[in-house]
């Protein structure tokens, strides 16, 4: 499994550790959750067994991701595409480990659900847009986002799908293509029906269409 799998974007402002490997070629491309195929692998890479964030072994650059999101990256040539939600609370809730209380977060607030282009050398932000603003139309649950979907790219588009929010195409320097509304997705517990689990299914790009 590559280590762009294991990436999760899942407190504000958290420092997002990049591992570099063959993003150089066009075999190195990773452009959608799990990668090429959806099989999670890496063909023709070496991708390293260890890494320390503290220590910065094998640690090429990180950056400062705001608000919360448990989308995966993606990469195509020398860009780094990833999504998130950023609230206008400072402190949103996220709880993590193992407990029984289903009940989804109330009173959630505002969001900015963003799409965000990095420099796949440096980290450096080379483009950052709120594709769209306003309170979510679904609660979610306490371990979940409301940037669960990873992006999709072709190396000409960009897409970011938010659930209820909606999906946006981009182009790869971050100009708006066209955005699909497709109301309410309800991803809620069919047992209970106040329970929010929070819509994840992610896009993919094949054969000119999403």
């Amino acid at each position: 499994m590559s280590l762009y799998t294991r990436w999760s974007f899942m407190c504000i402002s958290i420092a997002v550790a990049v591992f570099i490997f063959a993003a150089e070629s066009h075999a190195g491309e990773w452009p959608q959750f799990r990668g090429p195929n959806g099989s999670g692998i890496a063909e023709e890479s070496s991708p390293p067994v260890s890494w320390g964030i503290e220590s910065g072994e094998n640690i090429k650059w990180s950056a400062e991701i705001p608000g919360l999101a448990h989308s995966s990256p993606v990469v195509w040539g020398d860009r780094v595409f990833v999504t998130t939600a950023v609230s206008d609370d400072d402190d949103p809730e996220l709880k993590v480990g193992l407990y029984g209380d289903i009940k989804p977060v109330e009173g959630d607030g505002v969001h900015r659900f963003v799409v965000m282009a990095l420099d796949v050398k440096t980290g450096e932000v080379v483009w950052t847009e709120t594709a769209h603003e306003g309170v979510p139309k679904v609660k979610r649950h306490p371990k979940a986002t409301h940037a669960n979907s990873s992006p999709a790219t072709d190396g000409k588009h960009v897409v970011g799908f938010f659930g209820s929010e909606g999906l946006y195409c981009y182009d790869v320097d971050g100009d708006l293509l066209w955005s699909k509304d497709f109301g309410v997705l309800d991803s809620g517990f069919f047992m209970v029906k106040t329970a929010q689990w929070g819509f994840a299914s992610s896009p993919i790009i094949h054969d000119g269409a999403v």
